[in-house]
């Protein structure tokens, strides 16, 4: 009996997790609006991250609204700490972004978004380089997150 009792309770586990329903945020088809054309200024290396991770919203058919947007990036790279012979340890990287996000005609608004991050200083130049291509990747790819994430509160 108790092992029948086991094999109920598997089962009754089972079909309650495998039907709870989930669905990502940023499902494809849940998404009620389209890109309909980006304009960007300033870096490039952060230009093309954000680039690419919108260009999936871009030019969708049979969206309710059309959004455009006008991106302006920098990205600043400076020391954050020394060590006692005046050499840098740490940099900090810093991508800013000024987004104006045109909704309608008369309808826009002007976000910034800024990501940071600190890492160690490498004596050997191409692996840093390395490194701060790999950090302007990410911090990009975040700040195309909040860019969606706002037009997305904005469209609703």
């Amino acid at each position: 009996m108790t092992k029948l009792k086991k094999i109920f309770i598997l089962l009754n586990l089972f079909l309650f997790f495998s039907s709870c329903g989930y669905t990502p945020i940023f499902s494809k088809k849940d998404v009620n609006f389209s890109i309909e054309s980006i304009e960007f200024f300033g870096d490039r290396d952060v230009k093309e991250k954000i680039s690419h991770e919108l260009s999936s919203y871009k030019n969708k058919p049979n969206k309710e609204k059309k959004v455009s947007l006008i991106i302006n990036s920098s990205k600043k790279i400076n020391v954050a700490s020394k060590n006692s012979k005046g050499e840098a340890q740490t940099n900090k990287i810093n991508i800013d972004a000024s987004v104006k996000i045109i909704l309608s005609e008369n309808n826009f608004l002007v976000k910034s978004f800024s990501k940071s991050s600190i890492y160690t200083v490498i004596d050997r130049k191409s692996e840093q380089k390395l490194i701060e291509n790999k950090l302007t990747e990410n911090l990009s790819s975040e700040i195309a997150l909040q860019i969606i994430f706002e037009i997305l509160k904005n469209t609703k």
